[in-house]
């Protein structure tokens, strides 16, 4: 088996391991709803929490795995679910980053004082400092599941409605983070803030002045930076998901636009935006891009991005095996092997009826 096909078939297993997490924790959010929906607002809370354990260990071990998922959203479930978890598994990812390199940076300002510390105790430095602990992760992970319950008891035809909402219709939208959510917590015993916060002020503010943001209490230097890395997650995965009325902006421009809305505000946000980058990755391994020439791509790597060319310039599928191409390669700026970013990723479901067959066997087996 070549080292290409033993790629191919790794990304594979991380997808259907990812796949099959991902259709149980929806399972699970389906049931949580519908128990909100029913009772009021209660739901199994250990049940979450148990989910979003699990999902926690798998993006831990598999950061980009969830990003091979489709993004199609076409009904408020979908809608609801799919936002929640895709906004968790973003989220956790980039908290992860965010963790590491927070650790790494007063990790290296203290080791400067070990000449203070005594030999034998000097090793213990480099670990001496953890930003957030491991169960403090997964209760905000949590937080980020759950940072949109309150849309199950705000009605469907507002969160669906094509057109713009009026006045009225966005103050009622607005109450799903910090009036509805909050009270399904509340309801459900839960005070922690690493729980609450995320649901309560996502839709705040990332710096002085970001328009039609609420609630407009809470200033963007006291928010937590788990919080802004949730509201982050939340705009992200929007963009980048299909609805019924608009179509799903490409990774690349979405982090485009984002970075252009939030860079340079403070130093702070500057680093949170950095983590989300590195986390995040344009172009996940194992979904297909698209090239200026129209030629189709399979990411085997997302550094570079290093691809597996599909298809020719028109579209048809090549015959020939093709050796993988880096496209971060300088001798290519000037050709058309250049990714085409007015085009969304898509999965190699998506596009399957192109795949060669060596590709869609791995992929298969």
């Amino acid at each position: 088996m070549s080292n290409v096909t033993q790629k191919i078939k790794k990304i594979t297993i991380q997808k259907k391991e990812a796949f099959l997490k991902y259709q149980k924790a929806k399972e699970n959010l389906r049931n949580a709803v519908t128990d909100i929906k029913r009772s009021g607002g209660e739901f199994e809370v250990q049940q979450i929490q148990k989910t979003v354990a699990d999902i926690v260990d798998f993006v831990n071990r598999n950061a980009s795995a969830f990003n091979y998922l489709t993004k199609n959203i076409f009904s408020y479930e979908d809608y609801l679910y799919n936002r929640s978890l895709n906004t968790c598994t973003i989220g956790t990812a980039v908290l992860d980053q965010y963790n590491q390199r927070i650790g790494e940076i007063v990790n290296n300002y203290l080791a400067t004082f070990s000449s203070a510390i005594p030999e034998n105790d000097t090793k213990s430095l480099p670990d001496s400092f953890i930003n957030y602990l491991p169960e403090e992760i997964v209760d905000i992970s949590t937080g980020f599941m759950v940072h949109d319950i309150g849309n199950s008891l705000i009605p469907e035809e507002l969160l669906n409605k094509k057109g713009k909402l009026t006045k009225t219709e966005f103050e009622i939208v607005k109450t799903h983070s910090y009036e509805k959510g909050i009270q399904i917590l509340e309801k459900n015993g839960i005070n922690n803030p690493f729980i609450l916060n995320p649901v309560r002020y996502h839709h705040c503010a990332l710096f002085i002045g970001e328009p039609n943001c609420y609630p407009q209490e809470k200033l963007p230097m006291d928010l937590p930076a788990y919080v802004k890395i949730c509201k982050l997650a939340d705009i992200y995965d929007a963009m980048t998901s299909k609805r019924s009325y608009h179509e799903a902006f490409n990774p690349r421009s979405a982090l485009k636009d984002i970075f252009l809305k939030y860079s340079k505000k403070d130093s702070a946000l500057q680093f949170i935006l950095h983590s989300f980058l590195n986390a995040v990755g344009t172009y996940p391994a194992g979904s297909i891009l698209f090239l200026k020439n129209g030629q189709m791509c399979y990411v085997l790597i997302s550094d570079g991005p290093i691809v597996l060319p599909l298809t020719d310039s028109r579209g048809s599928t090549l015959t020939v095996k093709p050796e993988p191409i880096d496209l971060a390669d300088e001798r290519l700026v000037e050709t058309t092997l250049r990714i085409d970013s007015q085009k969304p990723v898509k999965s190699p479901i998506e596009v399957y009826d192109v795949l060669p067959a060596y590709l869609k066997e791995t992929i298969l087996n």
